[in-house]
């Protein structure tokens, strides 16, 4: 069976007449003869008697209608159901992330997409990015947003730069400061993640160049544990507009010279095609990643 056969059976059903029915349909008033007379066919029997100039549903007809009226139902749910697919409005989605993104930056972004996407779920798994690498070949994710991008082998990658300003207490003695260097910050403690960061090793040069003293008082994982340490010390850190998005209102942020920069690369699987729904996010992060991103 054909599902224009259907519309004509219903559209008959319907109007009570061919004449009626071709109306709805858009059609000729033969087109929609030879339709019930081909699906009858299909059928193995009659659909309809005339009588006093009017079609007459024969009783096979009256319980066919019901199963049609179904399946035209199904077809409409289907057809509404590409609809938001095709619009990215619907589906599933799987986002692989660092801790710093996914505490606060991603779980924003997250709630807007969704605002007008009811028939969208996804699922946000927090991954260190030496674990994200690890997990790279199994494809598990649909987009994945990890540190030191350069690193990645087999995905699609977009990568960000940022630069990162000095953060404090408010007050703290160089609050008021407008710029601040390895000399004005000799000796005076400091939080940094641990020594493989791509920032240490740079914070480590600069002091280095400038023969300042680099007092650090406590090293951590992640940037947000570097910035409560801060909030309630009298410590300084450097830290990135990501990482630090969300997590710092109360604190100073002050440019920092020289330039100390970090990296995050937004991925995609190569092998495995991007759907619409994930496309329509990627959109949004990336306009929201570059918003506060170095030009290259």
């Amino acid at each position: 069976m054909q599902i224009r056969e259907i519309e004509c059976f219903q559209a008959i059903m319907t109007a009570g007449t061919m004449t009626r029915a071709a109306q709805m349909l858009g059609i000729s008033q033969p087109a929609v003869s030879n339709t019930i007379s081909t699906l009858e066919h299909r059928l193995g029997f009659q659909l309809f008697l005339r009588k006093s100039g009017r079609l007459q549903p024969t009783p096979e007809a009256m319980i066919f209608y019901e199963d049609a009226q179904r399946l035209l139902e199904a077809v409409v749910r289907a057809n509404e159901a590409a609809t938001r697919l095709r619009q990215g409005e619907s589906g599933h989605l799987t986002i692989s992330a660092f801790p710093g993104v996914s505490i606060k930056f991603l779980p924003d972004l997250i709630s807007r997409f969704l605002a007008t996407r009811e028939n969208v779920k996804i699922r946000l798994l927090s991954r260190s990015s030496h674990i994200l690498i690890e997990q790279l070949p199994s494809q598990m994710f649909d987009i994945a947003v990890a540190e030191k991008p350069s690193q990645f082998v087999g995905v699609d990658a977009e990568q960000f730069t940022y630069r990162c300003h000095c953060i404090m207490a408010p007050d703290h003695p160089l609050a008021k400061q407008e710029l601040l260097t390895p000399r004005n910050l000799d000796g005076v403690p400091f939080a940094a993640l641990f020594r493989d960061h791509m920032t240490t090793y740079q914070i480590a040069r600069a002091f280095s160049d400038a023969k300042a003293h680099w007092n650090v008082v406590l090293e951590a994982q992640y940037f947000a544990s570097l910035i409560e340490f801060v909030r309630s010390g009298n410590a300084v850190a450097l830290v990135d507009p990501i990482n630090r998005q969300g997590l710092d209102e109360e604190l100073v942020s002050i440019p920092f010279k020289p330039s100390i920069q970090y990296q995050i690369g937004v991925l995609t699987p190569q092998d495995k095609p991007v759907s619409k729904v994930a496309a329509a996010f990627l959109a949004l992060m990336k306009t929201e990643l570059s918003k506060n991103a170095m030009i290259s």
